[in-house]
C-alpha cells in the first residue's frame, strides 16, 4: 500500500523537531540512565527504611512513576503512589520517600508539592533537567538526578522510568531478582526498533500500519491491570503527538462500565477504533472475560485492533508496548499533518492562566 509515511521528505517536513528520533533513542537513553544511577551516591540514611513511596509529577513527567507502581504492584513491601496535584496527600509523613519529577524543573504543581514535602521533613530525591527544582534541591541538600536536555517531557520516558527504578533498586526496594527484568526490557525494545524506523517501509513496519488503520477514528484503548498505565500512555500520546481525542480504561474495571458503550448509536460508534493491548501472559479468568468483552464490542464499533505485547518479563511487555505506541502516535500525527512535538495549546493555557 502507498502511504505518506513512506515519503521521508514529507516526514521531515512535518516532524520538525524529530520526535521519531527521540523515540528511537529509548534503549541508549535507558542504558545511559542506568549507568548514571549506578555512579550516584545515595545518602546512607536512605537505607534506614521507609513506610511509603510517593512520586510527584505531572503529564509526561508522571508516567515513569505510574509505570513503576504498576511494575512493582506485587513485589514492593511498601505502598507506592503517584500524586498529580498541587498538594501532597495527607498520609505522607517523615518516613515517606518522595521522588519529585519534573523534566523542565519548573512545573508549578510539582514545585508546590516539593515545598510541602520539604516542610514536612520527608526524604526526597529530585529528578529534572534543571529549572527551579534543581535550585531548590541544591539549596536543601537533596540528591538530584539530571535528565538529558533537549527532549519533550513525554519523549524522555526512558530517562524518567529507569532513573526512578534505579534509585528504588539502589535503596533496596527492588530485589536483585526483579531487577533482572530491566535488561530484558531494553533488549526487547531495541530488537524491534528497526522495524518501526521511518526508513522501514509500511509493508514491513507495524507502527506505520497501525497509524494508517487508526487514521480517521477516535481511539479507545483497553489493557489489563499490568497495562493500565500503558493504555493511559497510548491515550495521552494520541492527545499530544497525534493531536487527537482518545479515551482509555483497564480490565477488570471496564467490565463494569465500558461494555455498555456498545449499546450506543451507530453515528457515534462508527467513529471509534477500539485498541486492545493483549498480554500473552494473561491468565484466566481475565483472559476469557476480555475475549467475551471483545466479542460484545465487535461489530458495534468502527474498528477493533489488537496490539500484542512482546517479551517474557513484565517490564519487557510493558516497555515494548509503550515504545510501539509512541511510534504509532507520532506517525498518526504526521499523517494528520501535525508536528508531534508541537505544544501550542499547552503553552497558550499556561500563558493565559498566569495571574
Amino acid at each position: 500500500m502507498e502511504s505518506l509515511l513512506d515519503d521521508l521528505d514529507y516526514i521531515a517536513k512535518v516532524d520538525k523537531e524529530n520526535m521519531l528520533g527521540a523515540i528511537s533513542r529509548f534503549p541508549s537513553d535507558a542504558r545511559m540512565t542506568i549507568n548514571q544511577i549506578r555512579n550516584l551516591n545515595v545518602p546512607d540514611y536512605f537505607e534506614r527504611g521507609f513506610n511509603s513511596l510517593l512520586v510527584i509529577g505531572m503529564g509526561g513527567s508522571a508516567i515513569g512513576g505510574l509505570l513503576l507502581k504498576d511494575w512493582l504492584r506485587g513485589d514492593c513491601n511498601i505502598p507506592i503512589d503517584v500524586s498529580r496535584s498541587y498538594h501532597i496527600p495527607k498520609w505522607v509523613n517523615q518516613k515517606s520517600l518522595v521522588f519529585a519529577v519534573s523534566y523542565s524543573g519548573n512545573t508549578e504543581e510539582t514545585l508546590s508539592q516539593l515545598e510541602e514535602a520539604i516542610e514536612l521533613g520527608c526524604e526526597i530525591v529530585a529528578f529534572c533537567s534543571g529549572g527551579e527544582i534543581r535550585e531548590i534541591a541544591e539549596k536543601n541538600g537533596i540528591p538530584i538526578v539530571l535528565f538529558p536536555e533537549g527532549y519533550k517531557p513525554r519523549a524522555a520516558i526512558a530517562s524518567q522510568f529507569y532513573s526512578l527504578a534505579g534509585i528504588t533498586h539502589k535503596i533496596g526496594l527492588i530485589s536483585d531478582v526483579k531487577w533482572i527484568d530491566v535488561q530484558e526490557s531494553i533488549k526487547v525494545v531495541e530488537k524491534h526498533l528497526v522495524t518501526y524506523d521511518k526508513e522501514t517501509p509500511i509493508k514491513d513496519n507495524q507502527a506505520k500500519k497501525l497509524a494508517e488503520e487508526i487514521k480517521g477514528y477516535t481511539p479507545f484503548i483497553y489493557g489489563n491491570k499490568l497495562f493500565k498505565t500503558v493504555a493511559y500512555r497510548f491515550c495521552t500520546q494520541f492527545n499530544e503527538n497525534s493531536k487527537s481525542p482518545a479515551a482509555t480504561n483497564f480490565f477488570p474495571e471496564a467490565f463494569h462500565n465500558s461494555v455498555l458503550a456498545s449499546e450506543g448509536i451507530d453515528e457515534i460508534l462508527n467513529t471509534i477504533c477500539c485498541i486492545f493491548l493483549t498480554d500473552p501472559m494473561e491468565v484466566n479468568p481475565i483472559k476469557n472475560k476480555v475475549k467475551n468483552f471483545r466479542k460484545i464490542l465487535n461489530g458495534r464499533f468502527g474498528k477493533i485492533i489488537d496490539v500484542r505485547a512482546r517479551g517474557r518479563g513484565e517490564l519487557a511487555r510493558i516497555m515494548s508496548t509503550i515504545n510501539l505506541g509512541d511510534f504509532v502516535s507520532a506517525y498518526l500525527g504526521i499523517l494528520y499533518g501535525k508536528d508531534p512535538s508541537e505544544m501550542e495549546s499547552i503553552v497558550r493555557l499556561k500563558r493565559e492562566s498566569k495571574i
